[in-house]
Parts: C-alpha cells; sequence; structure tokens
C-alpha cells in the first residue's frame, strides 16, 4: 500500500471566497430551563442549491434568527403548571478560520403575541450569552458566559388570579429573579465531521426568586431557590437534528403564607428533526409528468418528568408522581421533479438512482447515467460532498494577464480548479476525507474500489473510533481480502446497515464500485442519517413514548 499524503495548494494562484453556508450548531434548541420547542426546519434542497451556487448573501459572521413555538412546565408553586409560548433564539456563530473567539446567543421565551389569558402562568426571560469559543482540531469548546448582575438576564414569572378569556389577565404575584444572586453555567463541546455534527455539554443553575405582589413590586411575599444540574447531547446534520437534556431540579420555596417546601424531580426533554423523500403520484389520467418526490420535513419535541421529592399538599391533591408532554408541528413540504428513469425499469438500484437524481446529488442527463459502468473516485467523491450537503467554497481567480496562461489553482497535479469538480474534493480534501497519492496525484478519472468508497464514507460520518473494535467480527466470507486500513470502516458499515453481503455472502472490496452501486450506498447513508440515527438517540439517550 502506497504512502498516502495531502495535496499542496497553491495558493499565490487564486483567492479563495468562502460560500454562505451554515456552519452553526443547532445547539441550544430546546433551551436549558427544561422545556420543548418544535425547532428549526432543515435547509430545503432548493435553499442548498441557492446557497451552493452562492446566490444568498454571504454567511461570514452572520446573526441568525429563530422563532418556535415552545412549551415548559413551570413548579415554582410546587405543581407542574404548563406554560405555552415562544421562544426565540438570536444566534452568532464562530468565525469561518479563527482559532478562537467569541460571539453572542440570545435566547428570549415571551408569552403568544396573542396572549392566552387562560394559562395560569406567564414566563418572561431573556438570556443573552458571551459564548466564549476555542477550536482542537475537528472540536469546538464553548462556554456560556452570563456573570450574576449581568442586565442582559431577565425573568418574571407570573401567576395569575384565576384563568380568564377577557384579554387582560389578572396577575396575582410575580417570581422575579434575583440576578446579583443567581449564577448558569453551560460548557459544551461540538465535534463536527463533514456529515454530522456531534456536541454534547453540561449545564448548572442556581437561581433566586424574589416573590413579590402584583399590585406592588415592594410587597414580598417570600423568597424561592431553583437548583438545576444536567446535560445535553445532540447532533445535526443536513436530512436530521435530535437534541436531548436531562436536568435534575430542586426547588426550595419560602414564601406565598405556607410552610416551606421542597420539591425534587429530573426532566427530559427531547427533539427531533428530519426530512425524508416520499413518492407522489399524480391522480389525474391526463397530466405531462406521472408523479414526483415530496420532500417531507417533520419534527417532534417531547418531555416526560419525575417527581422524587414533593411537598406535602402534592400528595393530598394527589397529583400524579410523572407526567409526559408532547410538541407534535405542521409538516412543511417541498416538491422536487422526478426525471425519467424509464430505462431502468427493474434494475436493482432504479430507486436509488430516481431519488439521488430528484434531490440533486446526481446531476446531468439521467439517460446518460449507465449503472453497470464503473464510477470515477473523482464522480464518487463529488457525489457524496452533495448527499452530505458539505459546504464548499467558491474559487475566485486573478483577471487574466494578456500573454500569459490562464490562471488555475491546484489541489493535486490532476485536479485543477478548470474543473467543475474541484470544489468538491477541495471540500473533502480540507475535511480529512479524499487524500492522493504519495506521487502527488489524485487518480480523480481512475475507478474507485468498493473497500475505498466504504472507507470514506465513515470517514465523512466522522466515525474513526469505531473502526478500532476488537470485538467486531467481519460479516463477509471474503473478508481477508479486505486491506488492513479498511476492515475497520467495513465492519462500522455493515453494523451501521449501510452495506451488506452480496448473495455469495462477499464484499468484493478490490473490485470496483460501479455507477449503481454507488448509489445505492449514499442513499443507505442518507436513510442511516435520517432515520436511524434520530432512532438510536432517541432510544439510547431518552426514554420517552412518542
Amino acid at each position: 500500500m502506497k504512502k498516502i499524503l495531502a495535496g499542496i495548494f497553491i495558493l499565490t494562484l487564486a483567492v479563495i471566497v468562502a460560500a454562505p453556508v451554515d456552519v452553526s450548531a443547532r445547539m441550544g434548541d430546546l433551551g436549558f430551563h427544561g422545556g420543548v420547542s418544535e425547532g428549526r426546519h432543515l435547509p430545503r434542497t432548493t435553499e442548498t442549491i441557492i446557497i451552493e451556487q452562492g446566490n444568498a448573501r454571504n454567511g461570514r459572521n452572520r446573526v441568525r434568527e429563530f422563532t418556535m413555538e415552545y412549551r415548559e412546565y413551570v413548579f415554582l408553586e410546587g405543581v407542574p403548571y404548563l406554560f405555552e409560548g415562544l421562544k426565540t433564539i438570536r444566534t452568532g456563530e464562530p468565525a469561518p478560520n479563527s482559532t478562537s473567539g467569541t460571539f453572542r446567543v440570545e435566547h428570549r421565551v415571551r408569552p403568544p403575541q396573542s396572549a392566552d389569558t387562560n394559562q395560569y402562568v406567564h414566563v418572561y426571560r431573556t438570556m443573552i450569552f458571551d459564548v466564549e469559543y476555542r477550536r482542537e482540531g475537528t472540536n469546538i469548546i464553548y462556554t456560556y458566559v452570563l456573570r450574576p448582575g449581568n442586565s442582559d438576564w431577565v425573568e418574571r414569572i407570573s401567576f395569575i388570579s384565576e384563568p380568564d378569556t377577557g384579554g387582560n389577565p389578572e396577575f396575582s404575584h410575580h417570581f422575579i429573579l434575583d440576578r446579583r444572586r443567581s449564577s448558569f453555567n453551560v460548557s459544551t463541546i461540538e465535534d463536527r465531521p463533514p456529515a454530522i455534527h456531534f456536541y454534547r455539554g453540561d449545564v448548572s443553575a442556581r437561581l433566586h426568586y424574589n416573590i413579590v405582589d402584583a399590585d406592588d413590586d415592594d410587597v414580598s411575599l417570600g423568597n424561592a431557590l431553583v437548583e438545576k444540574v444536567g446535560s445535553f447531547h445532540g447532533f445535526s446534520s443536513a436530512w436530521s437534528a435530535v437534541e436531548t437534556l436531562r436536568l435534575d431540579v430542586t426547588i426550595t420555596n419560602n414564601g406565598l403564607g405556607s410552610e416551606p417546601w421542597v420539591i425534587q424531580y429530573q426532566i427530559r426533554p427531547n427533539l427531533s428533526v428530519n426530512k425524508i423523500l416520499q413518492w407522489v403520484s399524480n391522480e389525474p389520467s391526463v397530466i405531462s409528468f406521472e408523479g414526483n418526490f415530496r420532500e417531507l420535513h417533520q419534527s417532534f419535541g417531547g418531555l416526560r418528568y419525575d417527581v422524587f421529592v414533593a411537598p406535602q399538599f402534592w400528595t393530598i391533591e394527589g397529583i400524579p408522581m410523572y407526567g409526559t408532554l408532547s410538541m407534535e408541528t405542521s409538516n412543511v413540504f417541498e416538491q422536487l421533479p422526478a426525471p425519467n428513469v424509464s430505462f431502468l425499469r427493474g434494475h436493482p438500484a432504479e430507486d436509488d438512482i430516481h431519488r439521488l437524481f430528484a434531490m440533486q446529488i446526481l446531476t446531468g442527463p439521467p439517460a446518460f447515467f449507465i449503472p453497470e459502468q464503473a464510477i470515477s473516485r473523482g464522480q464518487f467523491l463529488t457525489a457524496l460532498a452533495r448527499a452530505i450537503n458539505l459546504p464548499v467554497q467558491e474559487v475566485v481567480l486573478p483577471r487574466a494577464v494578456r500573454g500569459q496562461p490562464p490562471p488555475v489553482l491546484t489541489l493535486f497535479s490532476d485536479v485543477t480548479s478548470d474543473r467543475p469538480e474541484f470544489r468538491y474534493i477541495q471540500a473533502l480534501q480540507q475535511a480529512g476525507v479524499a487524500f492522493g497519492r504519495a506521487d502527488g496525484m489524485f487518480y480523480f478519472d481512475y475507478p474507485i474500489s468498493r473497500q475505498e468508497a466504504i472507507t470514506t464514507v465513515i470517514r465523512a460520518m466522522g466515525l474513526i473510533n469505531m473502526t478500532t473494535n476488537p470485538t467486531v467480527v467481519s460479516p463477509f466470507i471474503d473478508s481477508d481480502a479486505i486491506a488492513n486500513w479498511a476492515i475497520g470502516h467495513v465492519n462500522v458499515a455493515y453494523m451501521l446497515g449501510i452495506i451488506s453481503p452480496d448473495a455469495e455472502g462477499n464484499l468484493h472490496p478490490n473490485r470496483a464500485i460501479s455507477k449503481g452501486e454507488a448509489a445505492a450506498l449514499l442513499n443507505r447513508l442518507l436513510e442511516y442519517l435520517r432515520v436511524t440515527l434520530v432512532s438510536d438517540y432517541g432510544e439510547q439517550i431518552v426514554n420517552i413514548a412518542r
């Protein structure tokens, strides 16, 4: 096996401009208080194409704002009162090429604009974090800084005297956050492989509230202390995103004319967002096309709470020690045209090829797509980059000088910027997925073997650590033919359901992978990202009934 070397850039020949892509994580859609939101929708196919073609405004140092439905159980009075409102997130992002820095993230919770006065509790919360970050390889470490006394941290939780529908709720009392005595800490780490961004973090908070009369803030009704500690996990990709949170909470209440009491509970919210592709047949008998693909964006939020210690009146009133809440939102659709692949009728990869052309992962005239033909290294990696929605760069070359050859950027000796696939190979090379050979060539137009294609997919997913698992036994009869550098990647791909043995139980690792087989491999990768990975996170991290 030849030694693999990275390519060398000749940067003096070109200026590389980052295309406007979403490089920020989706962490924080749940917030850090134990509520649940509908989350953000994933980018639509049309939106992705517009961004890739550079028609959107430049995304460097952008501030994005998202408003979503939000629900939270409030236990401050000893029983769970449901608040339903809106959550707005305004977020910056790390500078693309910086190793460290800061940006701001704002979390704001409010009752809906048309306030539902049937709600017993209204939450008003603003938290503006200064987020410090630093990069370590593919990892980014974030620290959310919210200092005691910060005027950008405001919270008031109001209770009404009795629900009504008159439009003007009569408040009984408020819980006002004493920010000078309170603290809130969030620390996260994110790993950013090309296909999936994984993250986890920890939360701790000590929140002091003054309870005041609604008619006169100077009339004190007591105080309450809320202590929270927990952790969250999540991932985001072009096809799905999941966020989960577990919080252990203790509330000590000394107010409202009752004896002091304590409640301890755990709350576990989770949020999942994904998009799937559905075939829709046209019902009219006279129509110019028989059907098309429909991209369906769907989201689900839910939570469960379990009470471990409850105040005495909880038992007297017979409130259950656990409860659940779900938030299913309306679906968002996008119609995608279905190319004519009738010439593939009956081919094992017909559906895979059809879908990849509809999503424009495969491009060009479908009639020229020969599924039995070997796919080249360049063609496969270009399709892989499109499949995982990998951010690519726009290459802007200097103006040509009369009498001089047109300027060209060289990535490998056989991969130059005058080829349309150049920026996809460049993005994968920068991400540590694509490599050249010792002779400085990439062998762009040469066939890619099955084991090379599979290894590249697992690298793009960032699951290299799983390839060294010594307990995994290869299911392939011809496993001895798999190269040492590929065997772990092949086993992981099998374990994830992305590949399987053929009818005779073989992989044929050194055989060139055909275009049809490559389409099936990439489509299985997408199915894993939008369905299986979401299910795995739900089963392994959060135990909540849907």
